[in-house]
């Protein structure tokens, strides 16, 4: 009997045979299909956990890839060359000669001999090839956003449903700046200048759907804000640290709860993310696959930012300035009128806000415009715009004497697009991830930044909503809202003679 010829598989052949036996097709029937013995198919189903992260960070073509003997020296230099690339610095062979060089001296690894056929291991490991830069300033390879969406995204999406794909981003936002102030600070850095002080930052997640909306993460500088006094619950995830970024540990985190959550639910998902220094590989998660979008390909890929965050952030800023307006009508010729005291709990309440309103059309139409959804069902307008008032409108009624015109408007909204979310990691740093050391401590609990404020206590709930209901079940006549109202002022009235009968422990406190 003449035996098998011997046949090599590349890594995104063996990708789609996992996914055929996966699917319920036997053993026999792929084998016979490709010529192989049975154990052929057998090794590469047992070898799942070494082909998927390859065939993740798109490493298609090589038939063999083989471990690096020096895995710090490789470790460090992948972290090097994606921030140079990044940054849309051109690297060839000589400059990442010299790189491994300097990493290994730098961990202390004797006689490591940084050859040519070393590097060119390297580059096949992890899939760099040779390429021209188009232009002076980074640009997006079409060509890879192009090849990705051929023949990795219609492999990988086939496991989920559209409910189940879900794209995380982070955004920095100006939470204080208001339209009179954007001039003044334009070009500022966010890192060390005046702007630093009043930011946060965002993720945002969403299915491909548009049905989910995954709660905000907000990350700002510090810990116990000072407008959190007596505050038991936030609408927001919260985290901080002293810059106010994106970190490894609080990704990880963040990642790893919802994980847990997902597993009480028996739910699994796809979670697409870029691949900055802060979204490190996570192991052992059991129900979120984790995939790294290409580098240099997250501007046109990521839904996120092909108009879910500058929705996001326009309703964002539609709410402060209304809040502005309101401060100015209830403070006429007050100095507070002109600087109204916006805290972080108002920023969040804002954006939580702003987030409720962001409809499914846009999500989806966010995901198809990045080339996710091949179909041509039509859709509404991605706009979400229902405002009976424009942001012009409400931008004038801040100072009647100067009116805001469009080139304004379009720097107030796009004034915090660039800011940083996390920070680019330098050779020290990069050093110091490798070899398992900690990342920054999030110990900020100076809030000397924040003004003194205090929540509303119940007493003042009480009588607010008391006034709400008069007013909305005499203004208006959707049935609905009149329940609703009724509702919360019902469930503020119960929360507050609760919390007096617990207070009242003697017949004497009822005398006063």
């Amino acid at each position: 009997m003449a035996s098998i010829k011997r046949k090599s598989f590349s890594v995104e052949e063996k990708s789609v045979i996992i996914q055929r036996l996966e699917a319920g097709e036997s053993n026999a029937t792929i084998a016979k299909e490709f010529g192989v013995n049975h154990s052929t198919i057998s090794t590469i189903k047992k070898n799942k956990h070494k082909i998927e992260p390859l065939f993740n960070a798109n490493v298609l073509k090589p038939k063999r890839v083989r471990l690096s003997s020096q895995e710090q020296v490789d470790s460090a230099l992948l972290q090097w060359f994606k921030l140079q690339r990044n940054r849309g610095i051109p690297v060839n062979g000589p400059m990442l000669q010299q790189k491994a060089t300097f990493f290994a001296k730098e961990l202390k690894i004797l006689n490591f001999d940084c050859s040519a056929s070393w590097i060119n291991r390297f580059k096949k490991r992890h899939n760099i090839v040779a390429g021209k830069i188009a232009g002076e300033s980074l640009s997006v390879e079409q060509s890879d956003v192009t090849e990705w969406l051929s023949k990795v995204w219609p492999n990988l999406r086939k496991k989920f449903s559209d409910d189940e794909i879900f794209n995380a981003d982070e955004t920095g936002l100006f939470f204080k700046l208001t339209p009179d102030k954007t001039l003044k600070f334009r070009g500022e850095k966010c890192s060390g200048g005046k702007l630093s002080k009043d930011r946060i930052t965002v993720m945002v997640a969403a299915n491909m759907s548009g049905t989910i909306k995954k709660k905000l993460l907000i990350i700002g500088k510090s810990k116990n804000p000072r407008c959190f006094k007596n505050v038991r619950s936030l609408p927001v995830d919260y985290e901080s640290n002293h810059k106010a970024w994106m970190t490894s540990d609080i990704f990880i985190k963040w990642v790893r709860d919802w994980d847990r959550e997902l597993t009480k639910k028996n739910k699994k998902i796809l979670l697409l993310v870029d691949n900055c220094p802060a979204h490190p590989q996570i192991s052992d998660l059991r129900s979120i696959t984790l995939f790294f979008l290409p580098p240099n390909t997250t501007s046109v890929l990521q839904p996120m930012d092909q108009g879910i965050i500058r929705v996001l952030k326009s309703n964002f800023r539609k709410n402060l300035v209304l809040k502005i307006i309101a401060n100015l009508d209830a403070n006429e010729n007050t100095s507070s009128a002109k600087h109204p005291k916006i805290t972080i709990l108002d920023a969040i309440l804002m954006i939580y806000d702003a987030w409720n309103k962001l409809t499914s059309a846009t999500i989806f139409n966010c995901y198809r415009h990045a080339g996710f959804v091949q179909d041509s069902l039509s859709v509404v307008s991605a706009s979400d715009d229902d405002d009976d008032l424009p942001l012009s409108i409400w931008a004038r009624a801040l100072d009647k004497g100067l009116p805001m015109g469009n080139e304004e408007l379009e720097q107030y909204s796009a004034i915090d697009d660039d800011l940083a979310t996390c920070e680019e990691p330098t050779d020290e740093n990069i050093l110091q991830s490798v070899i398992d050391n900690g990342q920054d401590s999030d110990d900020n609990d100076d809030d000397g930044l924040e003004e003194n404020c205090t929540t509303p206590t119940l007493s003042e709930a009480l009588k607010a909503a008391e006034v709400l209901n008069v007013f909305v079940h005499s203004n208006f006549e959707d049935d609905n809202m009149k329940k609703m109202m009724s509702c919360l002022h019902n469930r503020i009235r119960t929360s507050y003679y609760r919390n007096k009968s617990q207070k009242q422990s003697k017949i004497t406190d009822f005398l006063h």
